[in-house]
Formats: structure tokens, sequence, C-alpha cells
């Protein structure tokens, strides 16, 4: 019974899981296995990656969805699949440091706690820059209320007490994109207890073609995934939903709207709806923790400019490119 399971879904490219393989072999703290679920990728990446599982030192199981269903459902079957006391997320493009564990050991060791979020690089362009996997919040335990408000929705940079998600059953649902809006919150109100590791342990590379960088995303799943945790959570945690809906229902979703070139009336209609639901959102505390690019453009959404949240649209869209 390994201490951490890897979960780590697989769509065409194995060939992208050198310095993810890597950087697990030099892991220092050896008690981990890795669960690999392919999505039933078109070309031969489920094959390489059984052989690899037979030549390799490390403690590695490969699984295979039914029907391509989105990195969601294969990570579900990670989960059932699992035999570890912890779980977490690793991209099958990104890599880890090699003390990942040993000092996630180190927290899980001294605090008595049930989850752990740790910051991450964004690597781009051979750089990389620390960022933050909670919006406010300093080292140390940390309330479930204060997460529900400021981490962020990224599956990687946490751990989880499998047993806990376990028996409030939650999993990931099945939509395509954004899924993990809907799973973070829900599973870090499942464990009860979180340390927050301010320390970059994750190497995460910045995508084109993820969600906030795509001019052809529909904001609909973004809609859907909010509605879920809205459903389970908002009756309890009211001012942190709604603390939360700003990146997400606002900033987000008036976002991809943006780049999707949607009509400046829906633009609008959507954002007096969003502020119907949330009136005065514009003094959430999460605000303030935001980049002066994104406050520009909240900024412009709370007023209705819309030719300004378009032209901002359009920079981020370069910026990602």
């Amino acid at each position: 019974m390994p201490k951490y399971s890897v979960i780590t879904p697989m769509y065409k490219t194995f060939d992208l899981m050198e310095k993810y393989f890597a950087s697990l072999e030099k892991q220092t703290f050896k008690d981990f296995e890795i669960i690999i679920v392919d999505d039933c990728s078109p070309n031969d990446a489920y094959n390489s990656a059984i052989e690899y599982s037979k030549a390799s030192s490390l403690n590695i199981r490969v699984f295979k969805t039914d029907k391509n269903g989105g990195p969601g459902i294969a990570r579900n079957i990670g989960i059932e699949k699992a035999c570890g006391e912890w779980i977490t997320f690793i991209d099958n493009d990104d890599w880890v440091e090699g003390n990942l564990f040993e000092e996630i050991e180190k927290v899980v060791n001294t605090n008595t706690i049930n989850c752990v979020i740790y910051d991450y690089f964004i690597q781009k362009n051979e750089t990389n820059q620390v960022g933050h996997s909670m919006y406010i919040g300093d080292e140390g335990i940390v309330s479930i209320s204060e997460c529900i408000s400021f981490a962020r929705n990224h599956s990687v940079g946490k751990f989880y007490k499998l047993d806990k998600c376990k028996q409030s059953e939650v999993r990931f649902p099945e939509l395509r994109r954004c899924e993990d809006v809907a799973f973070v919150a829900k599973a870090i109100e499942a464990c009860g207890s979180v340390y927050y590791l301010k320390k970059p342990l994750y190497h995460y590379v910045q995508r084109t073609s993820s969600l906030s960088n795509s001019n052809t995303t529909d904001e609909t799943d973004m809609i859907k995934a909010f509605n879920i945790i809205e459903d389970a959570l908002y009756d309890k945690y009211p001012n942190e939903i709604k603390e939360k809906s700003v990146t997400d229902l606002l900033y987000g979703v008036v976002l991809l709207m943006c780049k999707a070139k949607k009509p400046a009336r829906a633009i609008r209609t959507y954002i007096k709806s969003y502020a119907d639901k949330y009136p005065q959102w514009y003094k959430c505390k999460i605000i303030k923790s935001l980049s002066k690019a994104k406050r520009l453009f909240l900024f412009s959404a709370r007023i209705k400019w819309i030719f300004m949240l378009k032209f901002l649209a359009s920079v981020h869209s370069k910026m990602v490119g």
C-alpha cells in the first residue's frame, strides 16, 4: 500500500512525458505509485505507456477509459484505482521538483490535516515564474472558508486524503472543460482541514490550448461547473462562494465570451445577470489580490465597457500565445 497515488490523465501525448517521468524517478521519497489513465488516444500512447511501465523501476499502473470523455473522467478512474492514503494529480506534460513527496511528508507528519495545497512554477518559453495556489493566504493551516474563497481551481498543486474524497463521493463531473472548478472546492470541503505549503514544487507548462487561452471555447461549461459548487456549498458558504464567483463567473466567463467574439449585447446581459445574483461583488476581498490587468478587466465589466473588455481579452491571447 503506497503512501501516495499520483493520478495522470493522458490523451495522445505520451511523447511529452520525458520530464514527467524523470522528475518522479528523482524523488527523494519513494513510497508512491503512478496511475496513468489513457483517454482512448487514437495513436499508440496507451501501448507506449504499458511498455514503459514494464521497463521502469517506478510503480506504474496503466488504465484506459471506455470512451473518450475528457480528463475529468480519466481522473475519476484514477481515484477508483488508487491504493494510496493520499491522492494527487500531475498532468502528463508537466513535472515536479525532486523533493515534492519529501516536502509533503514533512507537512502531513507534523500537522493533523487531510489536504495540502502547494505552489507551482509557470513554465513558458524556457522561463518560469512562481504561481500561488491561493489568491490570498499565508503558509500554515488555513480554514475551509479561506480555501473555498481563495484557492485556485487547478487540479494540480494539491494532495487529498483518498478516504475523505470517497466518503463524500467527490468526483469530477462529466464536463469536457472546467471539471476542476467543480471538483476542487468540493474536495477541499470534504477533507475538512488544510495546510498551505507556500513553496513552488510543481512545473506547470502554460498551454495556448487551455480553456482561458482558447478563442473557440464556449463559456457554458464554466457556468455549469460553478453551478455544481453553488448547489453543493452555497447554503453553508454564501460569502465564500461570492468571493470565488468574481474570478470564475465574472472574470472567467466574460473573458471567454469576449474571446469567442460574443455580441456586446449578450455580454452586457450576462454581466447584469451576474450582478443581480451577486450584488456589490466589487467589494470582494479577492479583487485586491489580482493583477492590475485583471482589476482593470473587472472594472470595465462593472461599468460594462465592452470595447475595453474585448481589447483586454485580445491582449490576453497574445500574451499567452
